[in-house]
């Protein structure tokens, strides 16, 4: 049987001796922190007062409109026909120059801006050229069934055109072709408008602008105005100054460049020595430099001078 312990009534009444030294600790510790509270709460009370330093009140400022300055940049061109612009020239570098000419024709009719609009016109001038040289069916050309006993030359008389353009425009060498070839032609004669006031000649097909270029005129306005028609036309023309004598082709002196096309009123028959020719005076073009003339770059002139026939239109206005 297990022991049972009991312990002695007088050890049962004895306080625990830890018990007192923990409870005494215990107060110890809670009158120190007591008291520090109440002096930082005295010290708190007895401070000076720190008032914030007093800030200037502003009187409000009525607001005005400010007034335009004269130096103001002007404002910009029409954004959404600069971005056509732009997507037209990526277009037609990838060779897309269907959808690019079609891009500039809307530049020109929404551009707000003559030189954004001057710019487009200019790049669909180069792109029609292009076109119109290929083998791409456009508005601009025809399409024609070579029949038996046809040349070149009659088709190109009978068409209104030459024959170098037909060459061209079918990649054809020298003068044989095949009854059923089909063949592009351009679609209508070409016109030719010259303004005055602008120093432009603008070629057009049925009304409708197909290149513009930029020109020299006569001194003085000697340039005359009215209807004409092209009658003479010359490659690697020798020239007839006013004061006689000829002088030969590449002489320096020559001031027709490397192409020449005379004019001619048949209502008028005084007007004579008048034409479209090239030069090597660059800077002439855009300027009144010549004897009445219409000058041109000589790269145009040749460009010119393949599209057109002898007998083409001609309207020379102020």
């Amino acid at each position: 049987m297990a022991d049972i312990f009991v312990r002695p009534y007088d050890q049962q009444r004895k306080p625990p001796t830890r018990l007192i030294v923990t409870a005494l600790a215990v107060l110890v510790v809670t009158a120190a922190i007591t008291g520090f509270w109440i002096w930082m709460d005295n010290r708190s009370a007895n401070a000076p007062e720190v008032k914030p330093a007093e800030q200037p009140v502003k009187a409000p400022v009525a607001s005005t409109p400010a007034a335009p300055s004269a130096s103001a940049p002007a404002a910009a061109p029409d954004s959404r026909a600069q971005q056509l612009f732009t997507r037209a020239q990526s277009l037609a570098a990838a060779g897309n120059l269907i959808q690019a000419r079609d891009l500039l024709g809307d530049v020109i009719s929404t551009a707000t801006d003559e030189n954004l609009k001057s710019n487009a016109t200019r790049v669909q001038g180069r792109i029609n050229v292009q076109l119109f040289l290929s083998e791409t069916p456009t508005s601009e050309k025809k399409s024609y069934v070579i029949q038996p006993g046809d040349s070149l030359d009659k088709i190109a008389r009978l068409n209104k055109t030459t024959v170098d353009l037909i060459r061209k425009m079918n990649k054809i060498d020298g003068n044989l072709i095949y009854p059923g070839r089909r063949l592009l032609l351009p679609a209508a004669p070409f016109v030719v408008q010259v303004d005055k006031s602008t120093r432009t000649l603008d070629l057009t097909m049925n009304g409708k602008l197909f290149k513009r270029y930029i020109v020299g005129l006569g001194i003085n306005g000697k340039t005359p105005t009215g209807h004409f028609t092209t009658v003479v036309h010359q490659t690697n023309p020798d020239w007839t100054p006013p004061g006689g004598g000829i002088i030969p082709f590449g002489d320096p002196r020559n001031v027709l460049g490397t192409r020449w096309m005379s004019i001619k009123d048949e209502t008028r028959p005084d007007i004579t020595g008048f034409g479209i020719h090239g030069t090597p005076l660059r800077d002439s073009i855009g300027a009144e430099t010549s004897n009445g003339c219409v000058r041109m770059l000589n790269e145009d002139v040749e460009e010119l001078f393949l599209l057109i026939p002898r007998g083409t239109e001609v309207v020379i206005s102020e």
